[in-house]
């Protein structure tokens, strides 16, 4: 993967070329996930342009993420727009180093995420009107998804028991990541077993477990015309809405605002829609999994270990990911009913 900035900006203007814009200006914004671009227009038209990150999906799972933010988009929600090449298809495809990249251009929104917005809060009801207009949010998206019938030709990942903590997780081995030692390695892998054999039991019929956005934070939250905008469906596929719970608090678990923070989100979101009580209470062993899962995406990504001083920091991160884990895993695995007989698991 390329290093300098300049050459990423070639690789952006050369994918440019095949949509239907004039760009005059084109920035460099983000090399996480995706390489993403800041592009605007003599017309002062804003987009978004991501190079996709090779091997993370298909084509079909990139065109399956435009087909279901349209199918949100015409359900009133405030999602990304995808703007279409010159030949009317949903993506370009471009080489990188000898690598084919596929790239997609939506428009850009102005305004602050809700992360910005909950730094700046003077008191506790500010934060708390962040999360109501969460989890309404969510009860929404739940609904919509629950009652969706994808195409036929629709394809993404799952955020199953095999997709979370199965042998080949979609995040990465997380047990097997570099920088953890024989008895880390081990208790990872103690959790991994105990968890798939929780998630084994669970329910996945619509009411529960449907298309999930799977990284609905506060990042990915934009203030947006009085509203919401909706932001980063790169990691959206099926799963629990137990998970999306958990993301969404996971910025709050462990301070003093968390249990006003969810009490607000589903009191909010009961409000909208109907849930099981066992829904919310798995959230606690959802973060335990959140953790788990992104020490595979740390380690899954060479880009974050780009030189030493970055490595050092992401190594640092997914340690306290390890030890928030590890800790939680006290509170939340070992207390769960192991019997499938109980009614939590049914």
């Amino acid at each position: 993967m390329p290093n300098d900035a300049a050459i990423w900006l070639r690789y952006a203007k050369d994918a440019l070329s095949h949509f239907p814009v004039a760009a005059n200006r084109v920035e460099l914004i983000s090399r996480a996930e995706n390489v993403a671009f800041y592009v605007e227009t003599k017309q002062a038209e804003k987009f978004v342009l991501r190079i996709h990150r090779p091997e993370y999906h298909t084509l079909d799972e990139l065109v399956s993420e435009q087909l279901w933010t349209e199918a949100l988009l015409e359900s009133g929600f405030d999602v990304p727009i995808a703007l279409r090449t010159l030949d009317g298809s949903r993506y370009t495809q471009i080489d990188v180093n000898g690598e084919p990249r596929n790239v997609g251009l939506l428009r850009w929104v102005d305004g602050n995420t809700l992360r910005q917005q909950s730094a700046e809060a003077k008191n506790v009801e500010a934060l708390n009107r962040n999360y109501r207009a969460i989890g309404r949010l969510l009860a929404i998206l739940h609904e919509q998804a629950a009652n969706w019938n994808p195409p036929p030709a629709f394809a993404r990942h799952a955020f199953d028991e095999h997709g979370l903590v199965g042998n080949r997780p979609f995040w990465g081995r997380f047990w097997d990541a570099n920088g953890f030692n024989d008895d880390e390695k081990s208790k990872m892998l103690s959790m991994r077993l105990e968890i798939h054999a929780l998630l084994s039991k669970l329910p996945k019929h619509p009411s529960v477990y449907s298309m999930i956005h799977a990284d609905l934070h506060t990042g990915n939250l934009i203030a947006h015309d009085d509203g919401l905008h909706i932001i980063d469906f790169d990691d959206a596929g099926y799963g629990w809405h137990s998970y999306d719970f958990a993301v969404a608090l996971g910025e709050v678990h462990g301070t003093d605002h968390w249990e006003a923070a969810t009490e607000a989100l589903f009191t909010a979101y009961a409000k909208v829609r109907k849930f099981e009580p066992w829904v919310r209470e798995l959230v606690p062993l959802f973060h335990v999994i959140r953790n788990l899962v992104a020490i595979g995406w740390i380690d899954a990504r060479p880009e974050l270990h780009r030189d030493a001083s970055y490595a050092r920091h992401n190594y640092n991160v997914a340690t306290q990911h390890y030890d928030r884990a590890v800790a939680l895993a006290v509170e939340t695995i070992d207390q769960m009913p192991k019997s499938e007989e109980n009614s939590l698991m049914n």
